[in-house]
């Protein structure tokens, strides 16, 4: 099974950065180049994204700052998206996500949305003012909060 993580720290509150992830309606905000547009339709959220038309939930938790992205092609096929939204610093956020090809989409597959990903995580410094992608072997910071 392939697994990625990618962090990123923004110059942020951690409230400030984790309402904007739990709305589910900035999924297009973040995920640039992955998702176009999110829609609610027949009571449910639906993503246009680089893999066509998905349905899509967020779970949230925000005192541990949980965000939970599910998404698939139908309730049979559906991705988790792991997202952690942990304070460093009063405006220092570290962001994790993690990509699990629990679906079976395959090397290539997994590795554009890995590269998407990533793409798009450089932008988040940029929307909050600061901010660094970390890619790579986990930090001992990260592992000291549980991140790797």
């Amino acid at each position: 099974m392939n697994i990625q993580t990618l962090t990123v720290t923004v110059s942020a509150p951690r409230e400030v950065v984790f309402n904007f992830f739990a709305d589910i309606e900035n999924l297009p905000k973040w995920a640039v180049g992955y998702c176009e547009l999110v829609t609610l339709q027949r009571g449910g959220w639906w993503a246009l994204t680089a893999e066509g038309d998905q349905t899509v939930a967020i779970d949230i938790n925000a005192d541990s700052g949980v965000v939970d992205l599910r998404s698939g092609h139908g309730r049979e096929r559906v991705s988790l998206v792991p997202i952690r939204i942990v304070a460093l610093e009063p405006r220092l956020t570290l962001v994790s996500v993690t990509l699990i090809d629990v679906a079976g989409l395959g090397a290539e597959s997994f590795s554009r949305r890995c590269r998407l990903l990533r793409e798009a995580l450089k932008k988040l410094p940029v929307r909050f003012g600061g901010g660094e992608l970390h890619a790579g072997e986990p930090t001992p910071q990260l592992l000291e909060l549980g991140l790797n």
